[in-house]
């Protein structure tokens, strides 16, 4: 599956992916823009890091909707069961990305002098080897990141093995 995150106008940008399973998706704005490291851009760099396979891009290569939404002709009541499916299983690698995403962003902005105060610790939801590699990742893609013009596109590989098999929900014999 590859994942573009497109610069688009005054502090917005856009997230377009091109995957093998599932119908495609409608490219959609993202949430959280920054200059220097947009949310979703910290979303990907922390699930390939943990080898999260159910977070935010697991289960859209798995083929799950997530928070975006199939194109309007390929939305049938099966994708839908799909992605419900997707997303019920992925709701603990979801809440870990949420909860590293968090942490590692207040870490990573505190280091470059981006941000001021206390930063909680990573306790149990990454280990300090964990932490350091998301944070050396936030480095390199910060960097490719800002270097863009408007218009500009970063275009990642989602890496995660094992993200092609989705849960499959079987029905209670009657």
């Amino acid at each position: 599956m590859q994942v573009t995150f497109t610069k688009w106008g005054h502090r917005r940008y856009l997230v377009t992916i091109d995957r093998e399973q599932g119908p495609p998706l409608v490219p959609r704005g993202g949430p959280g823009y920054d200059d220097h490291l947009p949310h979703d851009i910290a979303h990907f760099a922390v699930e390939e890091q943990l080898g999260l396979a159910l977070g935010v891009f697991g289960q859209l290569a798995a083929g799950g909707a997530g928070i975006f939404a199939p194109a309007p002709v390929d939305r049938t009541t099966g994708e839908r069961r799909r992605a419900q499916c997707i997303a019920a299983a992925g709701r603990p690698d979801m809440a870990r990305s949420e909860a590293v995403v968090r942490i590692c962003t207040a870490r990573w902005q505190a280091s470059s002098g981006r941000a001021a105060g206390p930063v909680a610790d990573h306790g149990n939801v990454a280990t300090v080897a964990e932490t350091e590699r998301v944070l050396a990742r936030f480095d390199e893609l910060s960097a490719r990141w800002r270097a863009l013009p408007d218009g500009g596109s970063l275009v990642l590989d989602w890496p995660v093995s094992g993200s092609g098999s989705a849960p499959t929900r079987r029905r209670a014999p009657r």
